[in-house]
């Protein structure tokens, strides 16, 4: 990459560099670590970047897309302003959202977006009113289980300009099943629908949650995606999520290694189903943390988005680009926010928005201030966003695509962490993806890392301000949002009279076929059948979310998996 000139005047500029370094500080001698635990050097220099070839830097909106995936940023489009909003009931979801909106919180080119989180219960695929359900509902996002739910949120939406972020853990295809039907007795067809469906049906092999086994769950994922790619084709069918990595305790190295090998795995099902990558590619899109080592954080996405390229172009034969260019969400890291001195976190989740910023994001989240320790007052919730005004709009920042590039330092560090990353990718390739779900060795991983971040903290070698060093005895008192304790009992009320009034015997009959279909696929997969329009067709006789997830979980099983 360099002439034999400046490599010459690189060994001579280091060596005056050495003996300044031997004048001033004598014997002493520079440690210090990535947060995954790369070393690194006080100084770095043309000669680090040496083996690095032009092409694998490049220009914005070229392959391998390191720079970022189009020629320019966000010059004429800043990012998308997608804030979670889900809480309570629909109603208050609705209010939540409307007061972003109010704020200033935009979408691409004009179509408003909004990012849905929604309860743990109807993650799971539980009505309210199951016993599961009890002390959960409206917790963490909004309780969705019925069409009348939605038309609760998104009544007078316009929904064929609105992107729909459905959050909504391992009941993705009963969620999208309630949506089409609701917005098509709206009069908008489900190839006018665009937005984002999770699909999460891969999350449990990295955090504790409730999920279909693992074969069953990459059966269930890939007749999602086959449905999608058919019928809607603005819907992003798959969201491959390394937030969830780094909050379980995971490093950069990691979140970028079991990401693309999700996305792998992902892939292999789906082409096992007849579809070709070039088919469905273009519409995944990844959701990543953006944690405190600033530097560290920004070259792990430039490294991830040469991933990405490279493994679909090389691995598995993609030709259009939009199969290459890595579309991402980041959300500034949650499990970097502290309950001791919460007001801190302002100043941590401007430098992860800053940092996101300079990575190249496509939309982001902002965390509030007080999120350890509840949802986020109104208060704390614009200040996230305005966050994120400052950066686009009195930094200057967003004037230059990729302005980071060509630092020594980062493309250093972005070229190794893609080369330990593969690494990994590697180990993972050796056991196969489902064996290394199920016998918890990502787990595993997951939790030595956690321990190791723990230990270097209690140890006071990893300082967390206002934790282990300048901490104050004074408690910082700052306003809690606190749900509405009628809004369960709410919940349960309205799905019993939704249930009372409907045509109960078309109902059952619905759940019926949706039962045999779902045996057949489970069987004869993937030859065996079409899942998607039969969860359709429950949802047309006005089956809640509980009762088509419950028929899912009764024939492809249910639990806690490794």
């Amino acid at each position: 990459m360099f002439s034999e000139d400046t490599k010459d005047q690189d060994k001579d500029l280091l060596k005056r560099w050495g003996e300044k370094y031997s004048k001033f500080y004598k014997e002493k001698k520079f440690e210090a670590a990535t947060a995954s635990g790369i070393p690194v050097k006080p100084v770095y220099t043309p000669s680090d970047i040496e083996h690095i070839d032009y092409d694998e830097i490049g220009v914005p909106g070229e392959y391998p897309y390191t720079r970022g995936i189009y020629p320019l940023q966000y010059q004429f489009q800043p990012w998308v302003n997608q804030m979670s909003l889900g809480y309570g009931l629909p109603e208050h979801t609705r209010e939540r959202m409307e007061m972003l909106k109010d704020a200033g919180m935009k979408g691409y080119f004009g179509a408003q977006s909004y990012n849905l989180p929604h309860d743990l219960v109807s993650k799971v695929g539980l009505d309210p009113d199951s016993p599961e359900a009890r002390g959960l509902v409206g917790r963490g996002g909004v309780n969705i289980s019925t069409i009348e739910d939605l038309d609760r949120i998104f009544h007078d939406l316009p929904l064929d300009k609105t992107q729909i972020v459905q959050n909504i853990g391992s009941a993705t295809m009963a969620g999208l099943a309630l949506y089409i039907v609701y917005a098509e007795r709206r009069g908008f067809p489900r190839d006018t629908l665009g937005g984002n469906s999770m699909n999460w049906l891969y999350k449990a092999p990295f955090v504790d949650y409730a999920m279909f086994p693992p074969k069953s769950a990459f059966k269930l994922m890939a007749e999602f995606i086959k449905f999608c790619s058919r019928d809607m084709p603005r819907w992003n069918t798959t969201n491959i999520a390394g937030y969830f990595i780094e909050e379980a305790g995971g490093n950069a190295i990691q979140e970028a290694a079991f990401t693309m090998a999700t996305s792998i795995a992902i892939t292999e099902e789906c082409i096992k189903a007849g579809l070709h990558p070039d088919d469905f590619l273009p519409r995944f899109s990844f959701q990543f943390a953006q944690g405190n080592d600033f530097l560290e954080e920004i070259a792990k996405i430039r490294a991830i988005r040469k991933m990405w390229a490279k493994i679909n172009k090389e691995r598995f034969g993609c030709e259009k680009p939009k199969s290459m260019q890595l579309r991402m969400h980041i959300h500034t890291s949650g499990c970097s926010l502290m309950a001791q001195q919460p007001l801190v976190n302002i100043i941590r989740a401007a430098f992860h928005t800053l940092g996101a910023v300079l990575s190249g994001t496509n939309a982001m989240h902002t965390s509030a201030y007080d999120e350890a320790l509840g949802l986020p007052t109104e208060e704390s919730a614009t200040l996230a966003l305005r966050t994120q005004h400052l950066v686009l709009h009195e930094t200057h920042i967003p004037n230059v695509s990729d302005p980071l590039a060509g630092s020594y330092y980062l493309e250093w560090l972005t070229d190794k962490i893609e080369k330990e990353a593969n690494k990994l990718i590697e180990k993972i390739d050796g056991m196969g993806y489902v064996k290394a779900w199920e016998t918890g060795w990502f787990k595993a991983e997951l939790a030595n890392s956690a321990y190791k971040w723990r230990e270097s903290m209690d140890k006071g070698d990893r300082v967390v301000v206002g934790v282990n060093k300048y901490v104050s005895e004074e408690e910082q008192k700052v306003p809690v949002f606190k749900l509405d304790p009628k809004i369960e009992q709410t919940a349960v009320e309205r799905v019993k009279e939704f249930r009372a009034k409907r045509d109960n015997a078309k109902t059952k009959a619905a759940l019926d076929g949706l039962r045999e279909v779902a045996k057949k696929v489970d069987k004869d997969w993937p030859d065996g059948g079409d899942l998607m329009p039969s969860i359709i067709e429950a949802a047309k006789a006005d089956a809640t979310l509980g009762e088509m997830q419950g028929v899912l979980k009764e024939v492809f099983g249910w639990g806690y998996a490794c």
